[in-house]
């Protein structure tokens, strides 16, 4: 039952391209996983390009390949003879595209455009290359400039960036190349999650893979630079990190890999670099320890001790189950049966499961998914019951990702993502956008409180000891009623995110709605047997956060990251539930109750505003989830909206009626907390003046804000440094309605030589704009000039030079 060829639903635009499939890449049939080096940037040649001399080129190419790297990442674009070396020896291409990403580029229309136009020019040039598998349409832009022009305004912005090269490459891969400090600076249109991450020690690489893994959500992920330093550690210490580097990678089913760097030699902002050295050979080419090391063969393994039954329940599944079982045949994994239960179909199951005779069929009388799934379970052979639906085709390293997944004896289930596959038509376009589809719920970045069913696997004596699943859920609830008893029976689930399935979501519109119409019955039958774990309005309460409608850095926003005091934290994580907020109130049948109760009232204006704020509850579910490569038409928007407004109501409605008809009720008193609600603004903000000051001698805002703070209570200001919550540096602590704040920046322009900037704001609450608007306006204007005056006298005890 082991081939070296797998079934895959990808099919690539064209057979040399490198292309994404769910959380990992492919060249046509083949699975690909990169493994790279980056090369550069370089003091210019003779011909003035950021490369070596061509001779150069061909002994650093060729000693690249000997030590087993397949990808070059570059940071500027390559020279004609570059691109040939690498087509000659084999060599994938990882191509930067440099723009001034040093500064604020937002402040200017023009610098924007020529950003925009850099992506174009680079895309075109290079698209018919087959060499070039991918572009980065940036790196690294510095946190506390991030956090100056606004998260949310760079982050459109890269989106733009990667739309603009993808209208000329579209057979291309794009993405941003991020870093910890902006980790949630993720555009929601890349290919795949691209983050340089420099981690000395193998145990917290391995931890930061797996939330890392979670930001990429259904796409791969690659890690861009990793290296260590042997200025500062040794050539033994950057050997042993080596050692580990690539198999902690591949554990944690990263699909691709960058180390940084080749050589030595590095030149950056017009200087060269020697303070650091990172390179696998010096600036001579003289091979360190590390680069003796040959990189590991594959981490997973067809063969372990560990025996699965994989287990597919149907009920009139002949259009997708031929397919589901020849996936199941094309597993790299020894140790396995297959199981089939049919639960009592009208079509002929038993014909199409003959086509595979290594698999077992078995037949019940028609009692629903939770019965299936006990009746497997007793005519299993293996001590791992993997689950999946007949809908669903398994990637094939399924098994071997699941596998490693049950290294430690606490872990008593595991299971990975379900992606949708590409769709086929316009409606499985707008399907597979739509929310609602079986998610995992996570309570840390490792530990699942809740596995969707049609990728569980369950260790068979923990599912005996609480006896299995429950036979009341006949269509959906079972997963989630199993998760929460083998949690309460002290078992650990895991989330494995390279254990992936494929998994159609519905076919047509209507069949979506009734399958959510499903799904709300099932959570009143959820209701009757855990009551504790729902709200007073019926809602599901989680411990952890629900993952699957869309990107965990979909939107992110003022009060949902966590800076660092004054911008300046390592790891800046994002904490938020979603876009809606309060408006997710009017989602479901409430709105409908309020329309129609004003309609009676003849309160007409009060119907047609619910309505609306309905609507805009919809568009801002519908935001994060159109995304490439299923791009929607007008039309294919249009019906996601509709779908996104609809969604909660057939959900809720069916719950509501479960409520009824099983005469069941939510607990007033609910004893699991909510999900954790991210810090909010209090106040608004308004510039009132931004100034900038320039030094030779590298003087920046550390400097500035000291001295800045010194002034401000020197003028009786109390006064208080951001939290690291906050998109200011300083402001004024009374009095409490309005208050004066200061952020800053500092643009590094090469040579020591540096840009500060500070944007001065006026923060109030609401509710003084709403009632002393007048007032608030004066202020502003008075403030102005004090703020003017204040950071000119800190800017001058710095050593500071105004620009005009």
């Amino acid at each position: 039952m082991i081939s070296n060829l797998s079934i895959t639903p990808v099919v690539c635009p064209v057979a040399a391209r490198l292309c994404v499939a769910g959380k990992f890449l492919r060249q046509g049939d083949i699975k690909v996983r990169l493994r790279g080096v980056s090369y550069g940037p370089f003091r210019p040649n003779s011909l003035d390009k950021p490369f070596p001399e061509a001779a150069q080129i061909s002994a650093d190419l060729e000693h690249i390949t000997v030590l087993g790297f397949n990808t070059l990442r570059l940071y500027n674009s390559p020279s004609e003879f570059l691109l040939a070396e690498a087509q000659r020896l084999g060599l994938k291409l990882i191509v930067g595209i440099t723009w001034t990403d040093h500064v604020d580029c937002l402040r200017s229309e023009d610098q924007r455009q020529a950003a925009l136009e850099s992506v174009r020019q680079t895309v075109t040039a290079l698209r018919d290359h087959p060499c070039v598998v991918a572009f980065l349409v940036g790196n690294e832009i510095e946190k506390t400039l991030v956090r100056w022009m606004g998260p949310r305004r760079v982050q459109l912005f890269l989106e733009g960036m990667i739309a603009a090269g993808r209208s000329c490459a579209p057979d291309h891969l794009f993405s941003y190349a991020t870093y910890p400090s902006t980790e949630y600076l993720i555009p929601r249109n890349a290919d795949f999650l691209a983050v340089n991450v420099y981690l000395e020690q193998p145990q917290g690489f391995s931890n930061y893979l797996q939330r890392l893994q979670n930001l990429a959500g259904n796409k791969p992920l690659l890690i861009t630079e990793f290296g260590l330093d042997v200025a500062t550690h040794s050539e033994a210490a950057q050997a042993v990190v080596r050692s580990w580097f690539e198999q902690i990678a591949e554990r944690n089913s990263v699909a691709g890999t960058v180390w940084f760097s080749y050589t030595d030699e590095w030149f950056r902002s017009g200087v060269a670099v020697t303070d650091w050295r990172f390179g696998l050979v010096d600036a001579e080419r003289k091979e360190r320890l590390s680069a003796q090391q040959k990189l590991p063969t594959s981490m997973l393994t067809t063969e372990s001790w560990l025996r699965f039954s994989v287990i597919v329940c149907t009920y009139n599944g002949v259009v997708t189950l031929r397919a589901c079982l020849a996936s199941l045949q094309e597993l790299r994994y020894a140790n396995y049966e297959v199981l089939v239960v049919d639960d009592g179909s009208r079509d002929d199951i038993a014909t199409i499961v003959a086509e595979f005779p290594s698999v077992r069929y078995l037949r019940q009388d028609h009692a629903g998914l939770s019965v299936a799934r006990n009746f497997g379970a007793a005519q299993a052979t293996g001590e791992i019951l993997a689950y999946t639906d007949d809908d669903c085709r398994a990637e094939e390293d399924w098994l071997a990702e699941l596998a490693a997944g049950f290294d430690d004896p606490r872990w008593v289930a595991c299971g990975g993502p379900n992606i949708p596959p590409p769709p086929r038509n316009a409606t499985e376009a707008v399907v597979a956008a739509a929310p609602g589809a079986p998610a995992h719920v996570l309570l840390s970045d490792v530990e699942a409180e809740h596995l969707p069913g049609c990728n569980l696997a369950i260790r068979k004596a923990a599912l005996e000891a609480i006896g299995g699943f429950c036979s009341v859920y006949r269509v959906a609830g079972d997963d989630v009623d199993i998760c929460w008893r083998l949690r309460d029976a002290g078992g650990h689930l895991r989330f494995v995110p390279g254990a992936m399935v494929w998994h159609h979501r519905r076919y047509t519109m209507a069949a979506y709605i009734r399958q959510q119409r499903g799904y709300g019955y099932a959570e009143a039958l959820l209701m009757k047997e855990h009551p504790q774990r729902f709200g007073p309005i019926g809602g599901a309460r989680w411990r952890g956060a629900i993952y699957g409608d869309s990107s965990a850095a979909s939107s992110p926003m003022d009060g949902s990251i966590f800076h660092g005091p004054l911008g300046n934290g390592m790891f800046q994580g994002i904490y938020q539930n979603g876009a809606g907020g309060s408006l997710d109130r009017l989602c479901g049948v409430l709105w409908v109750a309020i329309c129609l109760i004003s309609l009676g009232l003849h309160l007409p204006a009060v119907a047609m505003l619910v309505f609306s704020l309905s609507v805009i509850a919809a568009l801002y579910r519908a935001a994060p989830l159109i995304a490439v490569p299923h791009t929607l038409s007008r039309l294919g928007k249009t019906q996601l909206l509709m779908l996104c407004w609809l969604q909660p109501i057939a959900r809720e409605w069916a719950r509501l009626i479960g409520m009824i008809t099983l005469k069941t009720r939510p607990s007033w008193h609910p004893t699991l907390s909510e999900v954790f609600q991210p810090t909010k603004p209090k106040k608004w903000a308004l510039t009132i003046g931004e100034w900038a000051f320039w030094s030779e001698s590298g003087t920046g805002r550390e400097a500035l804000l000291d001295k800045l703070s010194g002034c401000l209570k020197n003028a009786q200001y109390e006064i208080k440094l951001d939290d690291g919550w906050r998109r200011y540096d300083v402001e004024t602590a009374s009095p409490d309605w309005f208050a004066l704040a200061f952020l800053t920046v500092t643009e590094f322009h090469g040579k020591g030589k540096c840009l500060t900037r500070v944007r001065c704001m006026a923060r109030v609450r609401p509710l003084g704009w709403l009632l002393l608007a007048p007032v608030v306006l004066i202020r502003c204007a008075f403030f102005r000039y004090a703020a003017r005056r204040l950071i000119t006298e800190a800017a001058g005890q710095s050593g500071l030079s105004a620009l005009k």
